[in-house]
């Protein structure tokens, strides 16, 4: 469960909107090969940005998430002082 459960975050790739994702979806957006940046965001908060090499043909998978039901309690310390970890965004494989 997340706080941001029926919230959609939206994917900034190399610094520019390129869609949005919901709890529970998957997307696939296709990158030229190549080094690029990703980050989630949600209002003023987000993940942290992630920077990765692709090569042509390569896939990666990236999974994103909000805090889980134990974590409720540090939601006033995410987003005074850590914004950018509110969506907790990482590589997979």
């Amino acid at each position: 469960m997340s706080q941001d459960l029926f919230r959609a975050y939206e994917i900034i790739l190399d610094s520019t909107n390129v869609g949005i994702i919901f709890a529970g979806q998957t997307i696939c957006v296709p990158v030229v090969a190549g080094t690029h940046s990703l980050k989630m965001s949600i209002d003023w908060c987000g993940s942290e940005e992630i920077n990765f090499s692709i090569a042509s043909g390569e896939e990666i998978t990236f999974e994103c998430s909000g805090f889980s039901i134990f974590q409720v309690l540090l939601i006033p310390y995410y987003l005074i002082f850590r914004p950018n970890n509110w969506i907790l965004l990482k590589r997979l494989g």
